[in-house]
């Protein structure tokens, strides 16, 4: 590891040897003028605005982010749980998005050594700036594995008002769905405090699909002239009723019904994180986050495999420092971002058949990763940008699984205290060209790579107990692309092509984790805005998203899966926004959602019907009235019956299980600052 390092220190610090000469900060464009990092050149990435992020005050933070091309937003328990147990799918990722998209808070990863889904309720929308978009592996150079889909990183921006400020807002929307949200914010002396609470409840569209979320977070911050300290704590308590799939003859006779009714998810934790900004001179800042997490969550499922019943904990530290840079190469300006990324986590869980009885597996395991890496773009003359950069990161990891052989069911699928150990190190890159044609036109190509080690759940989810045998996932992506900007229209269109090997995924006939042969995903996404009037906007996104197997035998009996479709991935989506501004103070929002027909879950064969295709009509409409502001909207106005979501039967055909979406539903929001 030292060997590495040091090879990265030597390598990028030739880079900079003219760094000393500049003597005025360097000005230069920035896409996303808001991200902690270099821009990744080449790249289809996408910004999200705090006035988008405020445009719809229904709005949760997993609807803004579905809102982007190549996006597609899973939540099995539906809509109305404000965003919990939510997988954001990016490029096609299908049943293994939430394992290959990485979701970040100002760059710390939030996603677990598990396959557990983010809260995205515990992230106070009202503290957040803007929200980054990085498609493709091109986010692994800056953030490590897992980003084989893409990421999202969440960029928060504390409030440093030198005044008292508060916000109180109510929501009551449909399946007696309530929410309050209260936010402060003052200075005492020279610091700032700001502090966020919101508790949400709901009865859910399903029978037993009752929920409630707590959520508190406070920030300090305590300016200085070299740059300013952040320390932020976060508590969040979960509790969650699951209800159990339908049929496809439930589907139509007791679509809202459920079959378990002691079924739960329930989870509590909280966070503590520390960074800075320190300006070293005026062409160097140091980045400096630091972050504690602590998870504890409870869950019986008794409609599942065995085990039913699960007790885990899990901690979390990360220690993430980098240098961003405007340094001078042969007079071409040089933006850099150089980092380490030090992270350890530790896991226990306790699997047994119910609350009550003694556990068949006692899991103790830990991973720990470092990384070194440098993201880098070199202005060039004639509108020419060239972006490059590496990351080298070793994975160690650890379990341990203790057995009783007197419990329940015990079938000695292993020995007693098994202690398992690997580390592996890998490396991804990418390189990036954009061309400035004109003031109005641009075009971009980057080809790069990246990996996704095998997490925990992978490793101890089969019916074998724990194994060090899967294979790190890796992917090679290659993408294309061009932006128009002219007057008052936008356009943005790419095409990508995602090659991945050893695809970790569930194989549903052996009941066991396993490395898949080869994927490809390919695709277009077009991204249109237009002003037709001063009060009359309309964003359309439209995403052609292609994935299937291209070589092997997959899964235990060895099915020859080449030319397949890959499950939960649609041809076709596509989302258009109407907002017309009727004054300044109402405005109107239409939304189109178009998803079209998908693989269901386990249906690698591609023996199964498909998911229906469906098409939804949002409307909002919000007024300001000084001091007090009121949203309220209608979702799935024609009360289309879908759903999105459904596993499939490996071997009967015509048998599945779904998870039905609810019809029309209504939201009323009303808020006022004082």
């Amino acid at each position: 590891m030292k060997k590495i390092s040091l090879a990265f220190i030597l390598i990028f610090y030739s880079l900079e040897i003219n760094s000393l000469e500049i003597d005025v900060p360097i000005k230069i464009y920035e896409p996303l003028s808001k991200s902690i990092s270099t821009p990744i050149i080449g790249s289809s990435n996408s910004l999200i605005t705090k006035k988008e992020l405020n445009t719809n005050k229904n709005l949760e933070l997993h609807n803004i982010i579905e809102m982007e091309t190549g996006i597609n937003v899973r939540s099995i328990y539906g809509p109305s749980t404000s965003g919990s147990k939510t997988t954001i799918d990016i490029r096609g990722m299908g049943a293994q998005a939430k394992s290959n998209v990485l979701i970040l808070v100002n760059g710390q990863r939030l996603n677990n050594i598990d396959m557990s889904e983010i809260d995205f309720p515990s992230i106070p929308i009202d503290s957040i700036d803007s929200v980054e978009i990085i498609k493709g592996s091109a986010a692994t150079v800056l953030y490590g594995e897992g980003a084989i889909g893409g990421a999202v990183n969440i960029i928060t921006n504390p409030n440093k008002e030198k005044k008292v400020s508060n916000e109180l807002i109510a929501k009551l929307g449909s399946f007696n769905q309530k929410e309050i949200v209260w936010n402060n914010s003052q200075n005492i002396s020279s610091y700032f405090i700001n502090t966020y609470f919101n508790h949400f409840e709901t009865d859910g569209y399903r029978d037993e699909n009752e929920q409630q979320q707590n959520n508190f977070t406070t920030e300090l911050v305590f300016p200085s002239n070299k740059g300013d300290h952040f320390f932020t704590a976060n508590f969040s308590e979960q509790i969650m009723s699951t209800p159990s799939d339908r049929s496809q003859t439930e589907l139509f006779s007791d679509r809202r019904g459920s079959d378990t009714p002691d079924d739960y998810i329930n989870s509590e934790g909280g966070s503590l994180l520390y960074s800075t900004d320190f300006k070293i001179d005026q062409n160097t800042d140091l980045l400096v986050n630091s972050s504690f997490r602590l998870k504890e969550s409870y869950s019986d499922l008794q409609s599942t495999n065995y085990p039913s019943y699960s007790d885990t904990s899990l901690t979390n530290y990360q220690f993430t420092p980098r240098i961003k840079k405007n340094s001078k190469l042969m007079n071409y300006i040089i933006r850099s971002t150089h980092g380490v990324d030090l992270q350890y986590a530790d896991y226990e869980s306790h699997r047994k058949k119910n609350e009550t009885a003694i556990p068949l597996h006692v899991y103790d395991a830990w991973q720990s990763t470092q990384s070194v890496y440098s993201q880098n773009s070199i202005y060039l003359s004639k509108g020419y940008t060239l972006g490059f950069g590496a990351r080298a990161q070793r994975n160690e990891i650890g379990i341990g699984d203790t057995l009783d052989t007197n419990a329940p069911d015990y079938s000695g699928w292993q020995t007693e205290h098994e202690t398992l150990k690997d580390d592996d190190v890998n490396y991804s890159f990418n390189i990036g060209l954009e061309k400035k044609l004109d003031k109005s036109k641009t075009v971009f190509a980057r080809i790069g790579n990246g990996f996704r080690y095998p997490n925990i759940d992978d490793r101890i989810g089969g019916k074998g107990g724990a194994s060090l045998e899967l294979k790190t996932q890796t992917s090679n992506d290659y993408e294309i692309g061009s932006k128009l900007s002219y007057d008052k229209f936008y356009a943005k269109i790419s095409a990508y092509l995602i090659d991945g090997e050893n695809e970790l995924a569930y194989d549903s006939d052996g009941f066991v984790n396993i490395n898949m042969d080869s994927t490809r995903r390919y695709g277009l996404e077009l991204n249109t805005k237009n002003e037709i009037f001063s009060n009359l906007n309309f964003t359309n996104n439209f995403t052609i998203s292609k994935a299937e197997y291209t070589s092997g035998d997959q899964g235990t009996y060895a099915t020859d899966f080449e030319g397949n479709e890959v499950p939960l991935v649609p041809l076709y989506s596509l989302n258009s926004f109407i907002e017309y501004n009727y004054d300044e103070n109402i405005d109107f929002i239409s939304k189109i959602t178009y998803q079209d027909s998908m693989r269901m879950e386990s249906d690698d064969e591609n023996f199964q019907p498909k998911i229906p295709g469906f098409a939804l009509l949002d409307f909002a409409t919000n007024i300001d009235f000084d001091k007090f502001y009121t949203s309220v909207s209608i979702n799935n106005i024609f009360d289309e019956t879908y759903y999105n979501y459904a596993v499939a039967s490996s071997s009967t055909l015509g048998t599945y299980n779904t998870y039905p979406m609810p019809g029309r539903t209504f939201m009323l929001t009303i808020g006022s600052k004082f």
